[in-house]
């Protein structure tokens, strides 16, 4: 009996290793030299640690947000006297920090076409939903639900749908309850509809809201307490957009408190992923597969919080390659595409540009400098047939272009 539950755990542990190679990015106070650094690991993997010292002295919370369209990991970061909209790019390393007041804790990417959505409570009763252009610092408003008796918005509570072009947001109506809002970017009109959620117990909280864009699933944790606000456990939920039902998918048994802004979801193996703290009140990680409602928790870097998930190899292959941006939209020029050697770019940028290529498989294959981006030839002879995605960097600003190589 004893050697069937050590092979059974072997096997268990075996599989977790084949899916779990999930890249995460986070902010961590350096105590020794007082400023902030960024962390890339693997989740769980201890040995896969690389540590980036930045420009930071410290950054605001919830503020965290990844762009799987470019790689950039953002925060709204504090550098001295300065503060604004703070990017590390996970291909290059490389950072910079751009004066942006625009930039709000209440946000989320685009994962298919590179743009980012706000909520801006600036005024009670109503919430503004704003397009936000990264590259130029610049917001739109798209659109304004009116919420009477609302003032104001819950963080840590908002997901996106790339495949359908909707934000999830998770707040408060005038009844008051906890409601789903499902709000639609795309439409040339915004539009929203609330579902009021039925929870499973008399005080709920509901946070740390990820969205599941092969199954179209919308997770969170759910809190709960007794009548006289005891706290009674905490469970990974599966949120029924329809129904507003709340589907407990497991407890989270052994963890009394989580760190806030520390939730994120890998797109490629269905892992819902939270710093939880245990009992013992150790941080740890949890991996929590949605697949078979298990998890299993263990190492997370020390002092790490406003972790996000790097899910560029999966929007690469799930929409940069099929649904790539027109030329003329992006302003850049390929000729010939598809490419047997040698490719000609014209690009919107008049500095200096990197260009980067990545395979289907999300794998950097080629990284070159140029000093002018007006007129580049790319020498593409090497790699092998096959689609790819070519990006143009240049500070900030990034365009991405799908190219075939024959």
């Amino acid at each position: 009996m004893q050697k069937t539950i050590v092979i059974a755990l072997v096997l268990i542990l075996f599989h977790f290793s084949i899916r779990a190679q999930i890249n995460l990015v986070g902010a961590a106070a350096n105590l020794s030299s007082g400023k902030i650094d960024i962390v890339k690991w693997q989740a769980l993997d201890s040995q896969s640690v690389s540590v980036f010292p930045s420009i930071l002295d410290g950054y605001y919370f919830a503020t965290s947000s990844f762009d799987s369209y470019n790689s950039n990991y953002y925060l709204t970061g504090i550098s001295g006297t300065l503060s604004g909209l703070y990017s590390f790019n996970t291909l290059t390393n490389e950072e910079s920090l751009t004066v942006a007041s625009l930039y709000t804790n209440i946000n989320e990417f685009d994962m298919s076409t590179g743009k980012m959505y706000n909520l801006k409570m600036l005024t009670a009763n109503y919430i503004n939903v704003y397009e936000f252009d990264i590259n130029k610092n610049q917001d739109s408003l798209i659109g304004t639900i009116y919420e009477p008796g609302v003032d104001g918005i819950v963080a840590d509570a908002i997901t996106f749908d790339s495949n359908n072009g909707i934000l999830y947001y998770v707040g408060f109506t005038n009844d008051p309850s906890l409601c789903l809002y499902a709000i639609s970017v795309r439409n040339s009109l915004l539009s929203c509809t609330k579902t009021i959620l039925n929870l499973t117990g008399p005080y709920n909280n509901i946070f740390g809201v990820e969205f599941d864009n092969v199954n179209e699933r919308i997770y969170a944790l759910n809190s709960t307490y007794d009548s006289s606000f005891n706290f009674t456990g905490t469970r990974v939920v599966d949120i029924d957009r329809i129904s507003g039902n709340i589907v407990n998918r497991g407890e989270l048994a052994g963890f009394d408190g989580f760190v806030g802004g520390s939730s994120c979801f890998d797109q490629n193996t269905g892992t819902y992923m939270v710093v939880g703290i245990s009992t013992g009140n150790e941080s740890e990680m949890i991996a929590f597969n949605t697949v078979d409602n298990t998890f299993i928790s263990g190492f997370v870097p020390g002092n790490v919080s406003e972790i996000e998930c790097d899910n560029a190899a999966f929007a690469m292959n799930r929409y940069v390659v099929t649904l790539a941006k027109p030329q003329q939209e992006a302003g850049i020029r390929l000729y010939p595409n598809p490419v047997v050697s040698v490719m000609e770019i014209e690009s919107p940028f008049s500095g200096a540009v990197n260009v980067q290529v990545m395979s289907s498989s999300g794998k950097l294959v080629l990284d070159q400098h140029f000093n002018s981006g007006n007129k580049m030839e790319l020498n593409l002879g090497p790699l092998s047939p096959g689609i790819y995605a070519l990006k143009l960097i240049s500070g900030s600003a990034t365009v991405s272009e799908k190219i075939l190589v024959r």
